[in-house]
This record gives C-alpha cells, sequence and structure tokens, in this order.
C-alpha cells in the first residue's frame, strides 16, 4: 500500500453514514445484507469503533458500481481491499442508473441489489447497500456521500475506485467537491494501473488518497451476460446463490 504522499499523523476523513443507522456494539453478530425495500433501513448496517471510547473509529470503504451482476471478481477485489486497506467493511452499493453509461443497466435496481445481498451473505465483512438503489434517479456520488454524511455523522468513510474510474474523475458530478470532501483508496489490477504521480495531477489529495494493488480475476459482467445469453454455464464466473437467482428470474436471456 503507498500513500500519495507522506500521511499526517492526524488525516482528515469525510463520514459517509447511510440512514436509519442505528449504532450496534462491538460484541453484537456481524451485519449481515440490508433487508428488501419497506422492511428497515435503507442501507447497510456499520459496525462501531473497536473499542468504547476508541479515538481511531472503523473505516468502512464505498464500492460502488452496477453489478450486473456482481461476480467473483467483485468479491475478490471487496476482500482484497479490506484486508490491504485494513477497513473495517467494504460495503458494495449498486447505483440505480449509472451516470457515466449510455446504455441502462439490463437488469433492473432491485434484481441488481438482492444479487448482491446474496453474494455478500456469507463474506465476513462485505455488505450490500440500498441507499442509491433506494434513492433512485441517477447516482452521482457526491449526492450519497452528503446523504451518508448527514445520517451518520462521524462515521469514517473512503471511496474505492479503480485505476481506470480515477482516470475520469474529472468528468464526475462536482468532481472537485468529491475530491475534497472524501478520502480515496485507488486499487490497480493486473489489466489496469494508474502511477502515484499521476493520481496527483488529476486532482487527488497526497494526504486523503493511497494506492493499492490487488490481484483479482480479469472478470467482466459481460462476460456473464454473453454467457447467459450463449446458454453457457456461468459457475466459474458469480457466486452459486446469485447464479440460481439469475436462473429462477430469467436473467440476461434476451
Amino acid at each position: 500500500m503507498r500513500w500519495l504522499g507522506t500521511a499526517p499523523a492526524a488525516v482528515r476523513w469525510c463520514g459517509f453514514p447511510t440512514r436509519s443507522f442505528s449504532t450496534i456494539r462491538s460484541a453484537d453478530p456481524p451485519p449481515r445484507p440490508s433487508p428488501a425495500r419497506g422492511e428497515g433501513d435503507a442501507g447497510a448496517r456499520p459496525s462501531p469503533a473497536r473499542g468504547e471510547g476508541d479515538a481511531k473509529a472503523a473505516t468502512i470503504g464505498i464500492l460502488g458500481g452496477t453489478y450486473d451482476p456482481v461476480h467473483i471478481g467483485h468479491l475478490a477485489a471487496a476482500r482484497q481491499l479490506r484486508d490491504e486497506a485494513g477497513l473495517e467493511q467494504v460495503w458494495l452499493v449498486p447505483n440505480a442508473h449509472p451516470p457515466h453509461r449510455s446504455a441502462a443497466p439490463v437488469a433492473g435496481p432491485e434484481d441488481r441489489m438482492r444479487m448482491v445481498e446474496i453474494a455478500v451473505a456469507d463474506q465476513p465483512g462485505l455488505v450490500g447497500s440500498r441507499i442509491e438503489v433506494d434513492r433512485g434517479g441517477i447516482s452521482y456520488t457526491i449526492d450519497t456521500i452528503r446523504e451518508l454524511a448527514r445520517s451518520l455523522p462521524g462515521q469514517r468513510f473512503e471511496l474505492l475506485l479503480g485505476s481506470d474510474a480515477a482516470l475520469q474523475i474529472r468528468s464526475w458530478h462536482e468532481a472537485d467537491e468529491l475530491l475534497e470532501e472524501v478520502g480515496f483508496t485507488i486499487f490497480n489490477r493486473p489489466d489496469t494501473s494508474i502511477a502515484l504521480s499521476t493520481l496527483h495531477e488529476l486532482g487527488f489529495s497526497p494526504a486523503r488518497t493511497r494506492l493499492v494493488h490487488l490481484d483479482t480475476p480479469a472478470i467482466a459482467a459481460h462476460q456473464v451476460r454473453d454467457r447467459l445469453r450463449r446458454g453457457a454455464p456461468i459457475d466459474d464466473l458469480v457466486p452459486p446463490g446469485v447464479a440460481d437467482y439469475i436462473r429462477a428470474h430469467g436473467l440476461y436471456r434476451a
């Protein structure tokens, strides 16, 4: 893991809380995926700091995406980010409508959300969050950050971005504000990478940005969809529960 610059002793992080969260004590069982709409909280439930009065609150990583569908590459990246960045949890946050894609996701938001919940159910420290699905509309990251900050002040979050997404940061909605209001963990993968100097040139703060290198399977969601259209098996690309859900609901056949 590398920082863009020398990390100061005290780093300013923006809180990213979600709506309707209550604090749970560290002795409580790990959080489960969020319930369906109308059954309770709108997002995932965060863990508390590691101890009562601990000045170093646990940090949660936000890993947004379309997840159309979620696959084992997503889960491998989330697990490695959890461990490499020392995160208490990683929240997988499906978009309602992604702003950077001309075509709409193939599966609807509720189906994509449910597949994420199934995928993380047996993954310690990985949680599905409904915050963007429940908000609806175009899923601008800056809106998510601000909604989280209003809902759970003081909770520390980092935005987790692949190097390909980081290269496009200047095209994001309210990019300057986003770069100012949150800390980042940028991850390189075997097929994509970015240099620290490039991140700095793009406006990422040296004090609030770190770079990690992941070794994850080279899988893309379109490969899963392509196989399904051909009637080919997908069991080596997605978790078993996700494969069952896709088959049961007839997704991605057309």
